[in-house]
């Protein structure tokens, strides 16, 4: 394997902003000697390092993989402009951060596919390690390129750039994958052998090579037709029966530079029961499994031993939905509060903080408290399913202002099918009130930071049919509550609408739209989950080029008859099961109506 740790030590780190980022030698790190190893994989993050080294899922992977007899995993992510303009212009290949081979040459190439917008940055890392960017163009000496996480969900945007996608949790069918990869390497057979071998063997593994895509007459999506009667007409989504076969992360990597995270990270749940019909990953990511309060305590304890943190942040979906939480806390502040080890709970339901709060002062630093309202009216919080009320609302931030914090954070959604003017008014009547709520704790005010986002309708959801509302509607929104919060304690943040109209079209698309992402990046576009990074222009430009009609995708309802791109990737719930949850959502927010449009 080419190794290029020295010509990047010496003509690319010493040039760029920022290079501890680059150099790989955290704490921790443990990616074995590639040159011996049988099998060698790379995982891709295709986003910078600051939120790939953070990045759960790969963390789990990772060790995962570096357990296993024989295989070496090395990591990747994508560089930022200057450090990516130097490697073209010294023609350097894109690296291993541990190894400093070239990412070229590992047998498998593994990209962590958490959100719609890392689709050009994908394209970025694999030119810069000199694979072609289409599966069609791979040969012999290139590495199986292989794509998880939420997109590969809905895969057929990036199926032309990928050799496969491993659909669901990833410890077992990747493990899988070495494993064919192994018995590869042992009997000199293809690489396009490997594929056929994990599209046929694996149920999770989808090989889109195998799939041609066909069209109606008005363009809407007809089928995916199989060129090969041996592969299966459907990818099932891969789910792993307990928590617990899911090792946690006890020797995590300590960051050189600065990180998202900077906390130990313990995954107590995966799934979440409350059936939020917008929540793309609460459809999915079922059953709900958890682990053990011993597990979790005793992995908490090793991770803190190994990193020298002073926060633990328990992950789920869903974190007041663990099933033992109170004995959790207890068993945490009991063992880690003489420490002074904080517990971060990103993930608790409203009604639920009431509980809690208070019997946390002593081990939760008093930041800003984060509370997921989404809509603030009653009528929409029932349509989407979302189970509180505005007394679980208000109880809940005003035991937060008796607990301790001063500042609350409330998240919203705007666009929601069936929202009106009076929906959008009671964002701001909500937030004045949790604001006055602080008066009647200390007399004072209290600070809300509303962060408003854009409904994405989103595949596998109930609200999968629905359709996007127009840019011109969200200017609306974000100019009414701007002038209904002027001169008070409110601050509205909102996402940027043309990313979130980017990210429906990249979400509700099929292949055609695989070539405007293809234009986009060759316009430059870069990092576009990144606002500094982000040019709107590139990606018109790319769909006028291209001919793709982002409306099509993101403003069109799809018809209740009609097949979806992603209809193949089948999950924990039936496409018939959506159906009746839309329709009855339809029902709630307009009694007598047709559902069926």
């Amino acid at each position: 394997m080419r190794n290029v740790g020295e010509p990047v030590s010496r003509r690319v780190l010493p040039h760029v902003e920022r290079p501890s980022q680059y150099i790989g030698r955290e704490t921790n790190a443990r990616c074995p000697d590639c040159a011996a190893a049988e099998v060698t994989v790379a995982l891709a993050f295709p986003e910078p390092y600051a939120l790939g080294v953070s990045h759960y899922g790969s963390r789990i992977l990772y060790h995962v993989l570096n357990d296993l007899p024989g295989v070496a995993c090395d990591r990747a992510y994508c560089p930022l402009p200057d450090a990516e303009d130097l490697l073209r212009r010294r023609g350097l290949p894109l690296f291993g951060w541990e190894s400093r081979c070239a990412l070229g040459d590992f047998d498998i190439l593994g990209f962590s596919l958490a959100y719609e917008l890392c689709a050009t940055t994908v394209l970025t890392m694999l030119d810069l390690a000199g694979v072609p960017l289409h599966a069609d163009d791979r040969t012999e000496g290139h590495p199986i390129v292989v794509g998880g996480d939420a997109l590969a969900d809905t895969p057929e945007v990036l199926a032309d750039f990928f050799d496969l996608f491993l659909v669901g949790d990833g410890e077992e069918v990747l493990v899988d994958l070495v494993e064919i990869v192994r018995r590869a390497k042992r009997s000199s057979a293809r690489r396009a052998d490997v594929i056929l071998a994990a599209a046929r063997t694996i149920p999770a593994a989808y090989a889109p090579r195998f799939h041609r895509p066909q069209y109606n007459a008005d363009g809407t999506f007809r089928c995916l037709r199989r060129t090969r009667d041996d592969v299966p007409e459907q990818v099932r989504h891969a789910c792993l029966k307990r928590l617990a076969d899911s090792p946690p992360v006890r020797r995590p990597l300590v960051p050189l530079a600065q990180a998202v995270h900077d906390r130990v990270v313990v995954e107590i749940m995966r799934g979440c029961p409350n059936a939020c019909r917008f929540c793309q990953a609460g459809s999915v990511r079922l059953p709900v499994r958890w682990r053990t309060v011993d597990e979790i305590v005793h992995a908490a304890g090793e991770a803190l031993a190994a990193t020298g943190y002073r926060e633990i942040s328990l992950l789920s979906l869903s974190t007041s939905d663990y099933p033992h939480l109170d004995e959790l806390i207890d068993r945490l502040n009991a063992r880690f509060g003489p420490r002074h080890v904080s517990i971060s709970l990103p993930s608790l339901r409203v009604d639920s903080q009431l509980a809690h709060l208070p019997r946390l002062t002593s081990s939760v630093r008093k930041g800003g408290l984060t509370i997921a309202v989404e809509a603030a009216s009653q009528r929409l919080r029932r349509a989407i399913r979302k189970d509180i009320t505005d007394e679980h609302v208000l109880a809940g931030v005003r035991a937060a202002y008796q607990a301790g914090w001063r500042s609350v954070k409330v998240y919203f959604i705007a666009g929601l099918p069936g929202e009106t003017d009076a929906d959008v008014d009671a964002v701001w009547h909500l937030c004045r009130t949790l604001a006055d709520t602080r008066r009647q704790v200390d007399g004072h005010p209290g600070g809300i930071s509303a962060s408003v986002s854009w409904f994405v309708p989103k595949p596998h959801t109930p609200m999968q049919w629905a359709p996007m509302r127009t840019a011109d509607y969200f200017w609306t929104v974000r100019d009414r509550l701007r002038a209904l919060a002027r001169r008070s304690t409110v601050n509205f943040r909102f996402h940027r609408i043309e990313q979130s109209l980017l990210e429906a079209v990249l979400c509700r698309g099929d292949r055609r739209v695989g070539a405007a992402v293809q234009a986009a990046w060759r316009n430059g576009a870069r990092l576009d989950a990144w606002h500094e990074h982000f040019d709107n222009d590139r990606w018109l430009r790319a769909f006028d080029c291209t001919g793709v009609d982002p409306a099509f995708y993101a403003h069109r309802p799809i018809g209740a008859d009609e097949r979806t791109p992603w209809a193949h990737v089948v999950c924990h719930r039936s496409t018939d099961f959506l159906r009746r949850e839309y329709e009855r959502m339809l029902l709630e927010l307009h009694p007598g109506a047709d559902p069926g449009g």
